[in-house]
């Protein structure tokens, strides 16, 4: 006897089961990751310019 055409198909769409699932879990892994970089990243430039003169205020007790 031959195979069946009863699971004709099953395989194929569970591999497309299992690929959807490890798509949607790399990409809540880069989400967190982005998440995480933005929390630690340092304040723009802008505020980086602005900081010197400050520190010199501070140091020289007029702040």
């Amino acid at each position: 006897m031959g195979k069946s055409m009863y699971n004709f198909g099953n395989q194929n769409k569970e591999n497309a089961r299992q690929q959807k699932q490890m798509d949607k879990a790399s990409k809540r892994l880069m989400a967190k990751q982005n998440k995480a970089n933005i929390k630690s990243d340092t304040p723009n430039e802008d505020s980086n310019i602005a900081e010197p003169s400050r520190l010199e205020d501070i140091v020289k007790g007029t702040a």
